[in-house]
């Protein structure tokens, strides 16, 4: 484990880059068409990103529920959180992600998934409700003016009592990402409570909130 710290850190350094993609949804499609080919070996280079990712969907997700994957990507969250739930719905603002996500959806004979390709919130259907919500490393790639009315939109699309789930870095290592009094803020003023703030393996931080 000790193996992984430093590039951990190295890695998470240099996303602070992607500051000139936040809310630039062409600037952000281009990234992602050129990343989409090995980004599932990239990511799985560090077994920690997995292991804690799967540790936020297992304390967010129930059994029955709906859920929403926000970025979806290339489904690994996605196929996590439907081995627990009813069904999921992926979105990701990337075709060429979501395409990779199609194929293993293809492969895998997965029948409790759909994925919508287009941008959060706008192209979900309307009047769609969900038990859960679940998002990793995608709430980085907005604004921070932008955020607040992400998670506020996030709590509006949660039914009452429903639980939402974030995976991604500590704001303090990189500064693309919140800081954890940056997260509980916007949380806070979307109307959110039980928040819960966690930092793991190093660089990770896992979120839980609730809608009541």
């Amino acid at each position: 484990m000790n193996f992984f710290k430093p590039l951990r850190k190295l890695y998470i350094k240099s996303t602070d880059f992607t500051h000139s993609y936040q809310g630039k949804d062409k600037k952000l499609v281009s990234f992602y068409k050129a990343w989409s080919y090995c980004y599932d070996f990239s990511v799985n280079l560090d077994p920690a990103f997995g292991r804690e990712m799967k540790t936020m969907i297992g304390l967010t997700v129930k059994p029955g529920d709906t859920t929403l994957d926000i970025g979806c990507g290339t489904g690994i969250s996605t196929f996590y959180a439907s081995r627990i739930v009813a069904k999921v719905i992926g979105i990701d603002l990337s075709a060429d992600m979501v395409r990779k996500l199609e194929q293993k959806i293809s492969r895998r004979k997965s029948v409790n998934i759909e994925v919508i390709t287009g941008r959060f919130p706008e192209a979900l259907p309307h009047n769609i409700r969900f038990n859960s919500i679940i998002s990793s490393f995608a709430i980085v790639h907005f604004t921070p003016e932008q955020r607040k009315n992400i998670y506020k939109q996030i709590y509006n699309l949660l039914l009452s009592g429903g639980r939402l789930g974030l995976f991604s870095a500590q704001g303090e290592i990189a500064s693309s990402f919140e800081t954890k009094n940056e997260i509980v803020n916007n949380l806070e003023s979307a109307g959110f409570n039980k928040i819960e703030v966690d930092s793991v393996s190093d660089i990770y931080r896992i979120i839980k909130a609730e809608k009541q």
